[in-house]
């Protein structure tokens, strides 16, 4: 039994998609106080966790649930904004274009908290907001001129979801640290 002491479940865009962010997010002006996340950490939360007593059992549990979820194709992520608003702002991210792709995602998100409701997790009572984290600000800052330079096109090339990771996250002063424990197939 691997116990986590802080644990959430997510699906990662892949390189290309990734790529397209970057190049993207080099035409944002510069705030004070702005810190990037790492390309390799950008992901979408299905369900954050908090902490996981018995890491395999969620894993197991999150399978069972998600067994007749097939893969998705057509995700696409979009233009920003921030939390909790953009005039006041600590967290930028990118969303994800509305759509048919966009609600089997949520479909996911929800067969993701079945799984983790069964394992044992409290129920989240925070609705499902597909979002992809890409900084975070240390003080709340105006970041209106961020989520303009960002802009509402889709980012990227839409991509297929395949697989959900649970993940163990370790903060640090120097910020998270993501580490993949679990990689749970979508094969319905």
């Amino acid at each position: 039994m691997t116990s986590l002491s802080r644990a959430f479940l997510a699906v990662f865009p892949p390189a290309g998609v990734v790529d397209a962010m970057a190049e993207r997010l080099r035409a944002v002006p510069p705030v004070d106080g702005l810190r990037w996340m790492p390309p390799a950490q950008w992901h979408v939360t299905l369900r954050f966790c908090g902490r996981v007593p018995d890491a395999d059992a969620l894993a197991r549990a999150v399978r069972a649930s998600c067994a007749e979820v097939a893969p998705m194709g057509g995700l696409q992520l979009s233009g920003g904004g921030a939390f909790p608003k953009a005039r006041h702002g600590s967290a930028l991210w990118l969303g994800v274009v509305p759509g048919p792709s966009a609600d089997a995602l949520g479909a996911l998100a929800a067969a993701v908290e079945a799984g983790c409701v069964d394992a044992g997790l409290a129920p989240d009572d925070r609705p499902f907001r597909p979002h992809l984290t890409v900084a975070r600000c240390s003080r709340a800052a105006d970041l209106r001129p961020v989520v303009a330079a960002v802009g509402e096109d889709a980012i990227g090339p839409p991509w297929t979801v395949d697989h959900v990771c649970l993940m163990a996250s370790d903060t640090r002063a120097t910020g998270a640290v993501h580490t993949e424990v679990a990689r749970i197939p979508l094969t319905g």
